[in-house]
């Protein structure tokens, strides 16, 4: 019996049995076995060699090792750990979703997302996995009470990893992780060793997928700049009918509005055709004189693309039809089977969009991976832009045929990734969307975590991965915790211009959100839009704070308070939300975020969204629909507190240090002295 323990967490393998247990210090959490499975009929040669145990970060690790024991060639299926668990009918699933738009959240057992449309499904699910909804891929979570379990792969540059989770209304009969291995051939007597699977039974929810992303974040070298971008995008105004003079009408806009954003980006729009990216539209005249005037103005000039993904009518569809992952063959006994002499296979299935069919481009073919070069060289060195949005990254992960019939579809994608990163230069900025979670850590600067957010708050109907605000939202809220750990975290734009479907409240939560989480924070109205109102709200949800704990994970499917540390004097500023659809009152309290120090000193009550101090120490504040309140606690001797020259969390980089004494405050602001008398403290 092999065992380890980490903490109150513990786990032992026997050997003769492929069992394992993990348990905490009340008894077993889990219990059951490891077994390996073939894709041909060789699968009495599959067979697990070892299972390695280990701690790391905390948490106990569990590496399988299979071997052909066989004396043919075989072609390795499924590693899985299928277990019997201990979370009954009070539990709840943390399910993390396949790639950025899918469905995350924390659901009590029995519960479901919504399935997807099927004309949907292959840009939202892993396709390799089951459909009915009980998927979690790379990482789960349970916890029932006081007792919770994190377990997640650490390792995510190979195989497309997930959970099955068999649950009803009666708590989790079984958990299974799965490691897919896409006919991996082993030659007789050949070993592979899988990814380490993480358990951790010790730690809350949020705190065991924080040390789990901190685990992966360090093995796949995860990429996190020290701030995060803003800017202005123009895809949800006009979305594919900009035009370059739109461009430069919201470039003149912003530059005497002076708001202090960071990057101009060009969306969808300015080119043919899904694929033909250097095919420019009517519109468009020469990219690289729009971009030159983003420059010029002192913005990075920014440009969308999806680099694998091409509708049927693209010219590159047309001319290279031996390009895509197509439909997979007849393997036989010798593994993936390859498209026939005769022609290209049929390509797989990517999804439809506005009408048009989509396909993925295999990236394992070299000449794929040459076009991707020389195109990205074409946008970042002849036209001059500098921040890509590379968007539908999933397309070149898709299951199905590749010109290396060895490589796996992570491996595949990350081929992919990599040639355009390779041909973007290290000065680019690279932000994903649509892609593989995990299978992206060390690839992108920054990740969209959820779906589009679009200019209302929901479509009733529809699933959780479509367009709206309340879906943006909530996986904003259950994947901020990957937040500095994988990337800087990007939950799409706000809208703030008042012709939208958004209310004003949903606006303002929105850019709370925004602010106090710390993520990507660009804006996508058309400027002439934005009233004095909206104005005032994105200039004071920028710059956003470094970072945000979102809290209540375990037990809320969208949790209603984020703390954050505000930027300039470091006081403790805490986001509340009604995400109800009714109003509901929120109560703070400030004695619960006092000095570290412990003293009296006098401290004051900042509501952010007001720019204003209020009567404290305790706050009771009805909130409308999807509302949201942002309070801040202040040493009165150092509080900065000027209304619109601070930020939604409270900082300003025009205040210097501001203090109150006898209801006065001072301060400093852009170099001028000034007081404001203060009618509450």
């Amino acid at each position: 019996m092999n065992e380890r323990r980490a903490g109150a967490t513990a786990v032992a393998y026997d050997p003769d049995g492929h069992g394992i247990t993990v348990a905490d210090d009340a008894g077993d959490v889990l219990a059951g076995t490891v077994r390996a499975t073939a894709t041909d009929r060789n699968d009495a040669g599959v067979r697990i060699a070892e299972v390695s145990l280990s701690t790391e970060g905390g948490g106990v690790t569990v590496t399988p090792t299979v071997e052909n024991a066989g004396d043919e060639p075989v072609r390795a299926g499924d590693v899985t750990l299928a277990f019997e668990t201990a979370f009954g009918a009070d539990a709840r699933i943390y399910r993390h979703g396949y790639q950025s738009w899918s469905s995350t959240g924390t659901l009590p057992v029995g519960e479901r997302f919504p399935a997807e449309d099927p004309d949907n499904a292959p840009m939202m699910n892993d396709l390799a996995a089951s459909t009915d909804d009980r998927v979690s891929s790379y990482l789960t979570g349970l916890v029932e009470g006081d007792r919770s379990l994190t377990v997640g792969f650490l390792e995510h540059d190979r195989y497309c990893t997930r959970f099955e989770v068999d649950d009803d209304a009666d708590g989790v009969a079984a958990l299974r992780a799965v490691c897919p291995l896409e006919g991996a051939r082993l030659t007789p007597g050949e070993r592979l060793e899988l990814p380490a699977l993480w358990v951790d039974a010790d730690r809350d929810l949020r705190a065991g997928v924080a040390a789990l992303a901190d685990r992966v974040g360090e093995r796949m070298d995860a990429r996190v700049p020290e701030t995060a971008p803003t800017g202005w995008c123009s895809w949800y105004h006009y979305f594919t009918d900009v035009t370059e003079a739109d461009v430069r009408e919201n470039l003149a806009e912003l530059r005497e509005w002076e708001i202090p954003v960071d990057v101009v980006q060009i969306d969808d729009g300015y080119m043919e055709a899904f694929g033909d990216w250097r095919s420019i539209a009517d519109g468009f005249e020469d990219m690289s004189a729009v971009a030159d005037d983003i420059a010029t103005a002192g913005y990075r000039p920014g440009l969308w693309l999806a680099p694998f993904y091409v509708e049927s009518g693209a010219d590159l569809y047309a001319d290279h039809p031996e390009w895509f992952v197509t439909e997979p063959t007849d393997a036989g006994d010798d593994g993936p089977g390859t498209a026939d002499d005769d022609g290209p296979g049929t390509p797989v299935d990517g999804g439809f969009r506005a009408g048009s069919a989509l396909y993925g481009l295999d990236t394992t073919h070299p000449a794929v991976l040459e076009w991707l070069r020389e195109t990205v060289s074409t946008v970042v060195d002849e036209w001059g832009f500098t921040y890509l949005k590379l968007d539908f990254l999933f397309a070149a992960a898709l299951p199905g045929e590749r010109y290396d019939p060895e490589a796996t579809r992570i491996e595949a994608y990350r081929r992919g990734v990599e040639a355009i990163a390779e041909a973007a230069g290290d000065d680019t900025f690279l932000l994903g969307c649509g892609a593989p979670m995990a299978p992206s850590v060390g690839l992108f600067d920054a990740m969209r975590v959820g779906p589009d957010t679009d200019p209302t708050w929901e479509t009733p109907g529809e699933s959780g991965s479509q367009p709206g605000l309340k879906n943006a939202v909530r996986n904003t809220l259950a994947r901020n915790v990957l937040h500095r750990r994988w990337w800087l975290n990007d939950p799409d734009c706000q809208l703030v211009r008042d012709t939208s479907d958004l209310t004003a409240a949903e606006r303002e939560a929105f850019a709370a959100l925004v602010a106090a989480t710390g993520g990507v924070n660009v804006f996508s109205d058309r400027l002439a839009e934005i009233g004095p109102a909206g104005r005032r709200l994105l200039e004071r949800s920028i710059p956003p704070a470094t970072d945000g704990e979102v809290a209540g994970l375990d037990g809320e499917r969208f949790p209603s308070r984020v703390v954050c540390d505000r930027p300039g004097d470091g006081a403790a500023t805490v986001a509340l939300f009604n995400w109800a659809d009714e109003p509901s009152t929120v109560r703070f309290d400030a004695r619960e975020y006092g000095r570290e120090d412990g003293s009296e000193a006098d401290r004051v009550v900042w509501d952010g969204l007001a720019g204003e101090v209020v009567e404290g120490p305790v706050v009771e504040r009805e909130l409308p629909p999807h509302g949201a309140a942002v309070f801040a606690v202040v040493a009165a001797e150092t509080g900065d507190l000027l209304g619109d020259a601070a930020t939604l969390t409270g900082g300003s980089d025009r205040t210097a240090e501001a203090t109150v004494r006898d209801g006065t405050l001072a301060a400093t602001v852009d170099g001028e002295d000034v007081t404001f008398a203060l009618d509450s403290q």
